[in-house]
């Protein structure tokens, strides 16, 4: 028995759609998908680790500090998490806490807990652009609720430190933003993000946030020392991640305003 042949306009669509496959495969992500990368990456261990981390702060002057603290976090949905900042020096904040919660709808939970105080204070949604612990991080900058809500549109690739990066610039949907917009370098192939310009309600640049190391720990990347330089003030913090470690099963009970308070 003769064999059917396979016509040619069959064939043909099945080399097209062959095509289109590797096509999407290897097509470039959206802005949107960068900054979902970079929410999933969790660059500083905020959504499920355990830290040891100091801050140094100079001003102006050349004047210096150093906080000191430790922090433990635990992702419950999606690239939403909760977390627990415990300071240990300088003396007069040993003690000190910060609870976070971030929520989908309506604001996230914030609470400062001084040891001198009865009881932790709330920090609001219009508090978001102050400064925590006096470095040059805000709390916007901590709860990243500006990457999880806000419009993206790309711009042309470029290379820092050898390394391709993918280059957004998103808009916080927010009022309660600090910032008109944001600029991002993100490398290609671990979506770290190597370089930030924050640009202030008026549209001048506020901070820029560089990255100096990263580390990979367990298969999961980090950055682990970066500065965040205020460029309005002559200010800046750099945050050295001395100790890392991935952490899936942090009890979730840790996270409360009690467990904050606790001396």
């Amino acid at each position: 028995m003769m064999k059917k042949s396979v016509p040619l306009v069959l064939i043909l669509i099945g080399l097209l759609e062959l095509s289109t496959r590797f096509v999407r495969a290897d097509a470039k992500p959206s802005a949107s998908d960068v900054i979902a990368k970079v929410l999933n990456a969790d660059p500083w261990g905020l959504s499920g680790a355990a830290v040891t981390a100091h801050a140094d702060l100079k001003d102006k002057g050349g004047a210096t500090s150093q906080l000191a603290f430790s922090a433990r976090s635990r992702r419950y949905e999606a690239t939403l998490a909760k977390s627990l900042v415990r300071f240990t020096a300088p003396v007069d904040l040993a003690g000190a806490g910060f609870l976070q919660i971030q929520k989908s709808n309506g604001d996230d939970d914030r609470f400062l807990f001084l040891p001198e105080l009865p009881r932790s204070r709330r920090i609001s949604g219009n508090l978001r652009a102050n400064s925590f612990m006096g470095t040059d991080f805000s709390f916007a900058d901590l709860d990243r609720r500006d990457l999880r809500e806000s419009t993206a549109k790309s711009l042309p690739e470029a290379t820092i430190d050898k390394y391709p990066c993918f280059h957004v610039e998103y808009q916080p949907s927010r009022t309660d933003s600090p910032y008109s917009r944001v600029e991002i370098w993100v490398r290609t192939d671990n979506s770290l993000p190597l370089k930030m310009n924050f640009f202030d309600r008026a549209n001048a640049l506020l901070k820029t946030f560089t990255t100096q190391e990263v580390r990979r720990v367990s298969g999961h990347w980090y950055v682990t020392r970066s500065t965040m330089v205020d460029r309005q003030h002559s200010h800046e913090t750099v945050l050295v991640l001395d100790k890392v470690e991935p952490a899936a099963d942090i009890p979730d009970d840790e996270f409360t305003v009690r467990n904050l308070e606790k001396l």
